[in-house]
């Protein structure tokens, strides 16, 4: 219904959405997703694109990305420009606010979506990525039992559903620095966990358990659609270096060095999910920065209960 509201703000009386839409997504728990290779989309994905990705997602960028935290490609697959208009249309029709630490708009697609923008091909090799990964990519070691549809030789998996995010940056718009899989400051280690003994067994009486994170996201992948961007137009992401384990995103502006990467058309960047990234404000008042998200997730025993929503999700106009 959300996703609708504005061609049915006028039939139901909707006052309350907002409040039980949110009731609802933070009283579920965190969803493992559905098993990387099993899925209907990348089954097509991975027939399709299994060479390409060989060929792009080659050994170098899995180094980079097991050695810095990131991995920027360019030329993956480009967007046309009538597919990232449509995708613009398409979108106004069930975008929701954000917080105040950022001023994009966004939205969620399936593949029907998708193939209703003409973006199959980009939505099908997204959704391959986990698939690719978990054959070729030497994730770190973890003390936590995998969670099903998860396994210890294949930890990967992708969310269900609505599971890639368009997000829209016009002018002016940003999004302040801030971690896709942030830590849980809110949570004691001494008892986030659990089955805190085995995890001593694994990793020694003296060692100092890992901080709870709020969910469950491993590796981000973006997927950038803008053709003939400038860095005078704004809106690059800013990663910044080494900071998976910094505990107010807030604070890496002050002290950790950052790399910037623009979000030129084809471009895909992928990074690990803790790591602290920002967008910076879009200067080009005449363009409109969009940009698919697919968060891969890692479903384990690790304590993850989910994160607190809040949404603006009034009608749209």
């Amino acid at each position: 219904m959300y996703r609708h509201r504005s061609d049915i703000q006028n039939v139901f009386n909707i006052d309350g959405l907002e409040t039980n839409i949110l009731d609802y997504m933070n009283s579920r728990p965190p969803d493992p997703g559905m098993a990387a290779g099993l899925t209907s989309s990348e089954a097509i994905g991975s027939n399709r694109f299994g060479s390409i990705l060989d060929q792009l997602i080659d050994p170098c960028a899995l180094l980079e990305l097991q050695k810095h935290g990131y991995a920027v490609i360019d030329n993956v697959m480009k967007t046309s420009q009538s597919s990232n208009d449509q995708l613009g249309e398409w979108a106004n029709k069930g975008k929701t606010g954000q917080d105040d630490c950022r001023s994009d708009t966004v939205a969620f697609l399936d593949r029907r979506d998708a193939l209703e923008c003409g973006l199959e091909d980009q939505f099908d090799f997204l959704l391959t990525l986990a698939s690719h990964l978990n054959d070729n990519f030497d994730l770190y070691a973890s003390p936590y039992k995998p969670v099903f549809p998860g396994t210890t030789t294949r930890p990967l998996t992708n969310p269900k559903g609505f599971n890639v995010q368009m997000a829209e940056y016009g002018f002016c718009d940003y999004y302040n620095p801030h971690s896709d899989n942030s830590i849980d400051r809110e949570v004691d280690n001494d008892g986030a966990f659990g089955g805190t003994a085995v995890i001593h067994d694994y990793l020694g009486d003296d060692a100092i358990l890992p901080k709870k994170r709020s969910n469950w996201r491993c590796i981000t992948a973006i997927l950038y659609l803008n053709e003939g961007w400038k860095t005078s137009d704004g809106g690059q992401l800013r990663m910044y270096l080494d900071s998976a384990h910094v505990e107010s995103p807030s604070t890496a502006r002050d002290t950790h060095e950052y790399i910037d990467v623009n979000p030129s058309n084809g471009k895909l960047l992928l990074f690990d999910s803790r790591m602290v990234h920002s967008v910076e404000e879009v200067l080009n008042e005449n363009k409109i920065r969009r940009a698919l998200t697919l968060w891969i997730t890692r479903p384990e025993e690790s304590g993850v209960s989910g994160e607190d929503y809040f949404m603006d999700i009034s009608p749209s106009p």
